[in-house]
């Protein structure tokens, strides 16, 4: 009897043991599997980080190779045939140009305001311009109340209360005209609108046409010249209030 119940008592022991080294194999072995498991998952994850991309390109080169050999739909893209692009103007506040002329003399170009269209690049519109050019030994100043400026060629197209500033002689004149070309690499300004001007002492000045040269210093005035001048330093005698004779086509320095 006691030895059956050692002998019950060592087959427990046994079983008890098989059933406990079984148990940890099964662990050992649904750890390991666990683990094989993650590392191919992670693979998979790697590699979808690469091919995702890669299929993300190959599809937008399939989609605008498409687009581009016409084979969309074309009913499609006549919905659309009647749009047109359309962009803003560019504008900014206090413009300035400067630079020098073909023959390395300054200009200045300034404004209070610009604006561009889109499809101009190369024309500015100017709102109450004035600009300052420089020749070998005079400088002229104009502004006006509106200006377009070519800055390929360098041309400022003014309008609307032209005002030009220039030395004639010895004596300073302003002068007005409704429109007036300045040429930066010409070194010129001119107008074909008619001038009027007056200077020092009452002077007065009337023209239909005027080009002033900044290379020469000459300020040539044509047709139906008109030009008041009343003499300096010298003392009045009869006559001295005769106005001096009018000069057509003058050329004056």
């Amino acid at each position: 009897m006691g030895m059956n119940a050692s002998a019950v008592s060592q087959d427990a022991s046994v079983a008890s043991a098989r059933t406990s080294r079984g148990t940890l194999e099964h662990l050992t072995i649904r750890r390991r599997t666990t683990g094989e498991a993650a590392a191919a998952r992670a693979q998979v994850m790697r590699r979808m980080r690469i091919a995702l991309p890669v299929l993300a390109v190959i599809l937008i080169a399939a989609f605008l190779l498409s687009t581009r050999t016409g084979g969309g739909d074309d009913a499609f893209l006549d919905d659309f045939a009647d749009v047109r692009a359309t962009t803003q103007n560019l504008s900014s506040v206090r413009p300035q140009f400067s630079g020098v002329d073909a023959s390395g003399n300054p200009y200045e170009i300034t404004a209070d305001a610009m604006s561009q269209r889109a499809e101009a690049k190369d024309t500015v519109e100017l709102d109450r311009p004035r600009a300052v050019t420089t020749g070998p030994d005079q400088q002229s100043v104009v502004s006006a109340k509106t200006g377009t400026f070519n800055t390929e060629d360098k041309r400022l197209l003014l309008k609307n209360g032209v005002t030009f500033e220039r030395a004639l002689g010895r004596d300073n004149y302003v002068l007005k005209t409704p429109a007036a070309t300045v040429s930066i690499d010409d070194q010129t300004v001119v107008s074909e609108e008619g001038v009027d001007g007056a200077g020092p002492g009452g002077s007065t000045l009337k023209a239909d046409r005027m080009n002033a040269d900044n290379k020469s210093g000459a300020v040539v005035f044509e047709g139906n010249v008109s030009m008041r001048v009343y003499p300096k330093e010298i003392e009045k005698t009869d006559g001295a209030d005769e106005p001096a004779p009018a000069t057509e086509n003058g050329d004056v320095e």
